[in-house]
C-alpha cells in the first residue's frame, strides 16, 4: 500500500509555495508598450527629408554662355552629356557652386570662367539684360498691350521683381538686339550718350540694290521724320549723316549708324523706291548677339556693363 504522507504533505504547503511559483499581479513589471509605424504604399523605408531648394549659385545653362547657345546647352543637358559631382543635374535650371566640378563628356570646364557671373552687378542688385526681339514684339513696358517685351520676356523664364526699361526701342515688325534694365539711371543716359555710337542693321529690301543707291545712303538721304522731345512731337526734315554701307547680298546690306532718327532705315530706303522686307539689328554701343538665339534672352557680361555704366560718366 502506497503510503499517503508525502502527498499530505505537499497539500498542506502548496499555499505558501505558489507566491514563489508565480507572484500576484502587483509584483509584475508594467508592460512597456509597442508603437508600430506604417506607411503607404508610397513610402520608403530609406526616404529622408527633402532637401530645400537652393536658389544660390549659377544655372547649369549658364556655365556654357562662351561655347555655346542657351538652347544648345539645354540639349546637352537634357541628353545626360553632362554631369555635376559625377551625377546628372536636375534640368537645364540646376544650379552649381564653384567647389562643384561640371564635365561635358567627361571634360572638366573650369569654374573659374564662371566667376564672372556668380560676382556680376545683376547678381547683386541692378539686371543688365539683352534681348533678341522677335518680330511682333513691342517695346513697350504696358503689360496690358498685347505682344509687350515685358510678357515676352516674362514667358521665356525671365524671373522679374521690379520694373525694367528698354533701353531705347526697335518697330514691331523689327528684329535683334534690345538691351533691358532696372537700373533707371541708364535709359536716358545712354540715349544721349549712344548719338555718338554705331549701331549696326542688316537690311532687306524688295528688290536688287544699285551701286549708286548704297552709295546715296552712305552719303545721305533727306528725308522727313517725327522728333519728340519733352513729349512735344516736331516735324523734321533734313538730310541724313554720313554713315557706313556695304553691301551683303543682291538684296541685302549692313548700314551702320550713329544718328536714331525715328523708322530711319525704312524712310531712307523709301527715298530711293526701295520697300523694306526685313530690318534687324545686331549690334548697339558694341555690345552684339552673339550666343543668342531668335527670341531668347541672355545677362549681360561684365564688360558690357561697363559699356552702358560709361554713359553716366
Amino acid at each position: 500500500m502506497i503510503s499517503l504522507l508525502p502527498l499530505l504533505l505537499l497539500l498542506l504547503l502548496l499555499p505558501t509555495a505558489l507566491p514563489f511559483v508565480l507572484p500576484p499581479a502587483q509584483y509584475l513589471p508594467t508592460p512597456t508598450p509597442i508603437f508600430l509605424t506604417c506607411t503607404t504604399d508610397t513610402d520608403s523605408p530609406n526616404d529622408s527629408p527633402s532637401t530645400p531648394s537652393n536658389n544660390s549659385g549659377l544655372r547649369l545653362n549658364k556655365c556654357f554662355k562662351r561655347t555655346h547657345s542657351r538652347r544648345s546647352a539645354d540639349l546637352l543637358i537634357s541628353s545626360n552629356r553632362v554631369l555635376v559631382n559625377g551625377l546628372p543635374p536636375n534640368g537645364a535650371g540646376h544650379r552649381v557652386q564653384p567647389t562643384d566640378t561640371v564635365t561635358l563628356d567627361n571634360i572638366v570646364y573650369n569654374f573659374n570662367e564662371f566667376n564672372e557671373e556668380f560676382n556680376s552687378d545683376q547678381r547683386q542688385s541692378y539686371l543688365y539684360i539683352k534681348y533678341y526681339k522677335p518680330i511682333g514684339t513691342i517695346c513697350t513696358t504696358d503689360t496690358n498691350i498685347k505682344g509687350n517685351v515685358i510678357t515676352a520676356l516674362q514667358s521665356s523664364n525671365l524671373k522679374i521683381d521690379s520694373r525694367i526699361y528698354p533701353i531705347g526701342r526697335l518697330d514691331k515688325d523689327t528684329t535683334g538686339l534690345i538691351l533691358l534694365t532696372n537700373d533707371g539711371r541708364i535709359p536716358n543716359s545712354v540715349l544721349r550718350y549712344s548719338s555718338k555710337k554705331d549701331k549696326v542693321y542688316i537690311v532687306t529690301v524688295n528688290r536688287y540694290i544699285e551701286e549708286e543707291d548704297l552709295i546715296q545712303l552712305s552719303s545721305g538721304v533727306i528725308i522727313t521724320t517725327i522728333a519728340q522731345r519733352d513729349n512735344v512731337k516736331k516735324e523734321l526734315t533734313a538730310a541724313t549723316k554720313e554713315c557706313y554701307v556695304e553691301r551683303v547680298g543682291s538684296r541685302k546690306f549692313m548700314i551702320v549708324l550713329n544718328e536714331g532718327r525715328n523708322r530711319q532705315i525704312r524712310k531712307m530706303c523709301e527715298a530711293l523706291d526701295y520697300r523694306v522686307d526685313a530690318l534687324e539689328r545686331t549690334e548697339f554701343m558694341g555690345i552684339n548677339l552673339e550666343g543668342l538665339d531668335y527670341g531668347e534672352w541672355e545677362y549681360c557680361t561684365e564688360s558690357e556693363i561697363e559699356i552702358l555704366k560709361a554713359s553716366l560718366n
